[in-house]
This record gives C-alpha cells, structure tokens and sequence, in this order.
C-alpha cells in the first residue's frame, strides 16, 4: 500500500531543510525495519512548508511468525502448586494465563512451555503510535517550543496528512489531529487540499495546481532556468545560491531589477555579498564579462504585478549598496599599513593576545620559512603580506561582511595602500582554504603566509587547552591542519615540520612546549593520514610510511602514493620480505648499536652480502634523492634480496660464538634500520594470503 506524512510548517529555515530529510527518511527506514513491515520506495521531498515521507509498497499488517518458548523449570514456577514470580513473569511475557501454561520435558528436566503468535498487527495502528514519536525525534541547530505543547521543533507545526492509502492514519500530535488535508502555496493558493489517497503522483499534481513544486531539484532547475533567461551567465551562476533560494521557496520565479550605474564604482565581490547575503540575488554580467548594474532575485510569487514586485526589491537593495558604497568610501580615507595598530585592541584568544601580536608571530615566522626552503627573495613580500593581512578587521566593510575579510585586505592594499600584485594576492591567499572544497593559495608568498598563520593557531590553541577533543574542535583545528598539508603538498614544500613548530612555540611563553608540540603533530598526523586514505592510499602503506618518519611532508606523500601504485608487484613483494625476516630476526636483540665489524666476518657469504648491500644502499639513497620510489624497491628486490635469501639459509645468524652472533644480528639490524629509515617500515604491509 502507498503510505504519505506530510508535515506542514510554518516556513523552516533553508538550511534545515536537507538535514531535516535526511533524518526524517532515516528514522521512518528503521522503524518499518524494527515494526518488521516490509517496505519498499522510501523517498522525501520538501518545501519551506512541508516535508513529505512517501513510501510506494508498504506492508498493510506484520507477517505472523509461530514461536515456541521455553520458560524456567517447573520446580521453579511452582512451590507447592501454588506460581512463583517466575512463572508470573512468563505468563506475562507469553500472554497466556498460568493455568492454561504447558510444561515439556528438556533433557529429563520439565520446563514451562508455551507456542504463540506473533506479528499481524495492522501497519495502520502501528504508525498511529509510531509517527509522533518520530516527529519529536528530528533535530535541528535551533528548535522551539510553541504554547504549552511537548513537541519541539525548528517551527510550529500547523498540519499533518497522514495515509495509509485511502485511510487515514489517527495520529495526534499536541493537539493535532491527522487527515487527508493539506495546503496550497499561503499567498496565490492558500486554500485547503483534499487528498483521497496517498497516491505519490496526484498527491504532487494537486499541489502543483496550487502553486507548490514539491520536488526541490525541480525547482533549482526552475530557477536556473529563469535565471539564463534573463541574461545569467551559466559558468558564473552560485549553485550554492540557487540551492538557497529554492529552499526558500514553494513556486519560484525570477525576476529582474536595476541600480544606479554609480554602484559599480564598488568592487565585484562587494556588490556580489550584499546581494546575497540578505537579498539572496545574483549579479548580472555584460558581454564582456563586467558586471551590469542589474541583478535578479527569487520571488514566492507568480508576478501577477511584476512591476511591484520590482520596485520593492530595488527599494531594498538600493538601500543595501548605499551602505556598502558609503563603507568602500569611508574605509579608502585610510591606508591598510595605519591600521595594524589598530589591531592592539582586537583580542584573538584571552591567552594568546591580540591580533597585532598573532600578526608579528607570523611576520617572524615567514621571513624563516622563505630561508629555509631556499627563496630568500620571497622574505620581503610574504613578510609584507603577512603584516597587512590583517589589517581589514578594523574595516566598515569586513564588519559588515565578515566572509570578505582578506578579500577587502587584498583589495584596500591595492587601492589606497599601492601594494606589488604579490602583496595584494597573498593578503587574500593567507585566509585559503576557508573550505574543504576552496581552492589553495596559488601563489609561494600566499602559501607561506598561510601556512604561517595555521601553524601560529595550531602551537597557541593546543598551548592554552583550546585543542580538538572528540567531537568538538572550537578553533576548527583539524581543518586547519588539513588546509595547511594540502598547500604544503601543492606546492612541493621540503623542510621540517617539528622545527617549524618549535620555532613557533618559542615565540610563546610555555611551560611544557614538548607537550604542545607533540599534541599538534598528532593533530597534524591524523589530518595527514586522512589526506592519504582520500588520495587512495591504503591503510598499510600509510602505517608503514608513518612509521618510518613523516617530517618531511611532501616527502612521505608523495612516497605513500608512489608505493601504492606498485604494492601488488612483486618486486615490492620482495621488498617487504626483506624488511620483515631482517625484523624478525633481531626483534629480541638487545644490541647498542649497528656498527658491523668487517673484521669479525668469519663466512664469505658475510662478506658478499655486505659488499652487495653496499652497493644496494648506495643506490637507494639515490633513487630516493630523486624521488623515484619505484626505483627505490627494484634496486633491493634484485641481486640484493637473492644474496640475503642464501645467506639467511647458509648462515646461522644466531652463532654459539657471542662476537660472531653479535655482528651478525648488527649487519643485519643494520639493513632493516636503514631501510626503514630511508624507505618505510614495509613489515607493515598487510598481503592477502588467499
């Protein structure tokens, strides 16, 4: 049978929507599961004043399922004849009356026995009790309460349609009673909708002719539709927006409107946020690509009187750039360099200072960075750029859109400041990624500034007790992390990761800096390893690349791929064989040191393996000086891993003479230290033995 929940609402937030859904359709899969009613066709939809559950073939009753119990002994339900609590208990559990209670024999022993029924409810009365509760079970960021009722939710609920077919379901829910009435969009169709059954298909045709599209992916199309109709540009289209608005809506149009040409004396991401952030429009563009002094906007209506309709939404977003326009005027009176000071009074952690003193950390922290990796020449504009970066807090601008702060600092340093291009790039490339999905800073000095900056939070906010911990991350730490790896992999940057953090730690007053820099390395490894599983990396391989040192960032990722790509050949075969008999030999050895003693080699397979593994070695290392890992493997996966084999079979490494054993344990620690070290602990990879 076909089941409908329509839950109407006042107008729920946008962005509540989805998640709304999500737990919506979860919730209902695990109850028809738990209420044992097959199901099948599950699917949701919604609008701002609806959430619609359909399920196309639901069960109509339980399937009834014969059981057969065995209770406690009957010596035990029974003192004396007379029912004991146990016997009480099964009874209960059984719905049988203890008289009419059946005992079997088990094993010489009789017990109580009983066969019932069970299952064959009706689907009907099971939703009457189960949708309520499921109802009150949905979560969202911000709820409420309204009157007096129980329930809580993102707003009041006004109406439920719930059926079971052509029946309805007698759910009641603070008051609320279901039927088969919905409504139609609440300004052109606001009258009531009578559904006979819970037919999916009518059920969407009758609020279409009441001017509702249930189907949200419908209605961004629509919108998108429009938009390219009116001259949009598709490339240049915030989908993101598009997704907004048509959750904002029930019967989206979009309309048209214009402001003075004045306002394009305003920069393109100016005018784009306060359009957007309270208007929820979209720029138009010239052939050309500039922008036109126009936008469109999406409106819950059917534009029966456009022309009102457009007047109110130019009256209000004229009024929106006049503030921006006056902001970018007043903000141009002064230079971005005046207004570092500034930052002295702008708190960045109680315990970590101001935003002036994060800016002078990271200004230090640059000028090493571009040293250490051998571009002396970037010092001077990173450093630039990190000094100035912050600087567009104190702006009008960044205080009323907050989401253009380095965007304006980037934009301010070029218009009143005369910043090189550099500068001006790496002012706003400091801040990326912002998102999981932003782009990286593109260029040297942007990457250095970034990576400066999430170092500097990552050392001061584990320092005070501001790190991650399960699920709460306040300083967004972890993303960070992820942010600050993903730029030093793009960009190809060598240097130590622990030196960076305890250069940055100095220039903090800690107690236990140790503490703190061990704490964000595993902040930074979890992030790291992360990135690799993302990349394709299996687990193992990652293990054995951890394990043998990943300092060196770009390093060890570019290693973790290239070993996955030849992890089935047999050469790495081979290689990993080599690494695990050298381990498990000399595990249990107590050695203070690899230094092998030439002079102690009482067998000439001991000399031969030394000699080819000092060729081996030597070849390794270059392989891995230029970076060619594959190489790496193939060089001791040949006449090395042979020599090795007849030694370990001809050669007891374990000799009755303490010297000789000794040695031997060493050449052969030796092997395996070296390539751990250079290579990875590949005794970690895990082969499938099938």
């Amino acid at each position: 049978m076909n089941f409908l929940l329509e839950i109407g609402t006042e107008e729920i937030p946008a962005s509540y929507l989805v998640p709304y859904s999500k737990q919506l359709k979860k919730l209902f899969t695990d109850e028809f599961s738990k209420l044992n009613l097959n199901a099948q066709g599950i699917s949701l939809d919604f609008t701002p004043r609806r959430i619609a559950l359909f399920c196309e073939n639901l069960a109509e009753t339980q399937p009834v399922k014969n059981e057969k119990l065995k209770g406690p002994p009957a010596s035990v339900a029974f003192k004396e004849g007379v029912p004991t609590k146990a016997a009480e208990a099964f009874a209960k559990k059984t719905g049988i009356a203890i008289e009419k209670l059946e005992t079997q024999t088990f094993d010489g022993r009789e017990y109580l026995y009983a066969e019932i029924q069970t299952g064959g409810a009706k689907a009907i009365d099971l939703l009457k009790e189960s949708i309520p509760v499921i109802i009150r079970k949905l979560r969202s960021p911000k709820s409420m309460r309204w009157e007096d009722k129980p329930t809580i939710f993102a707003r009041p609920i006004r109406w439920l349609v719930a059926l079971l077919g052509k029946e309805v379901i007698p759910v009641k829910l603070d008051g609320l009673k279901a039927d088969r009435i919905s409504y139609g969009h609440r300004f052109i169709s606001p009258d009531k909708i009578i559904f006979e059954s819970a037919d999916p298909a009518i059920y969407k045709e009758k609020l279409k002719s009441a001017y509702v599209i249930l189907d949200s992916v419908e209605r961004e199309q629509i919108i998108i539709n429009q938009l390219l109709s009116h001259g949009a540009i598709e490339e240049r289209i915030d989908k993101f927006l598009v997704t907004t608005c048509a959750n904002l809506v029930e019967w989206p149009n979009v309309i048209r409107g214009t402001f003075p040409d004045s306002m394009l004396a305003l920069p393109e991401s100016v005018l784009e946020n306060a359009l957007k952030k309270h208007q929820k429009s979209f720029l138009i563009y010239n052939d050309d690509g500039s922008v036109a002094a126009g936008f469109l906007s999406v409106t819950n209506n059917d534009l029966d009187d456009e022309k009102l309709i457009r007047n109110g939404y130019e009256r209000v977003i004229l009024a929106r750039l006049d503030d921006a326009k006056f902001f970018w005027d007043e903000d141009k009176k002064e230079k971005l360099d005046s207004r570092v000071e500034k930052l002295k009074n702008i708190v960045f952690q109680d315990k970590l200072g101001s935003y002036f003193d994060k800016t002078n950390r990271i200004c230090e922290l640059v000028e090493s960075m571009a040293n250490t990796i051998n571009q002396k020449q970037l010092a001077i504009p990173a450093s630039r750029a990190a000094y100035l970066s912050r600087a567009d807090l104190t702006t009008a601008m960044v205080n009323e859109f907050p989401n253009l702060q380095g965007i304006m600092g980037k934009i301010y340093a070029h218009e009143t400041d005369s910043e090189p291009e550099n500068v001006c790039r790496a002012i706003e490339e400091m801040y990326k990624p912002r998102s999981a999905d932003d782009s990286l800073p593109v260029s040297l000095e942007g990457a250095l500034v970034s990576i400066a900056d999430r170092i500097d939070t990552l050392v001061g906010c584990c320092a005070v007790g501001l790190g991650p911990t399960g699920s709460a991350d306040p300083y967004a730490l972890r993303r960070q992390s992820l942010g600050m790896l993903k730029t030093i992999i793009k960009h190809n940057l060598h240097f130590s990761i622990k030196k960076l953090l305890e250069e940055a730690a100095a220039k903090f007053d800690l107690d236990n800096s140790c503490k703190t820099i061990d704490l964000v390395i595993q902040i930074i490894q979890g992030r790291f390893e992360t990135l690799l599983k993302e990349n394709g990396v299996r687990y193992d391989v990652i293990n054995a690349v951890i394990s043998s040192g990943w300092d060196d960032i770009t390093n060890a990722a570019d290693k973790a791929v290239q070993l996955t790509e030849i992890v089935d050949s047999p050469e790495f075969q081979r290689a990993c064989t080599i690494v695990e008999r050298c381990y498990n030999i000399t595990k249990s050895a107590e050695l203070l040191n690899t230094d092998v003693d030439e002079n102690l080699f009482s067998e000439q397979l001991e000399r031969e393996l030394w000699a080819e593994w000092k060729i081996a070695e030597k070849e390794l290392g270059e392989s891995i000086d230029n970076n060619d890992y594959k190489s790496a493997v193939n060089n001791i996966a040949g006449e090395f891993y042979d020599k090795l084999n007849v030694f370990f079979d001809d050669v007891r490494v374990n000799a009755e003479d303490d010297k000789l054993k000794n040695n031997r344990l060493k050449l052969v620690r030796s092997i395996r230290d070296s390539l751990v070290n250079k290579l990875a602990d590949l005794a970690k990879i895990v082969f499938d033995t099938k």
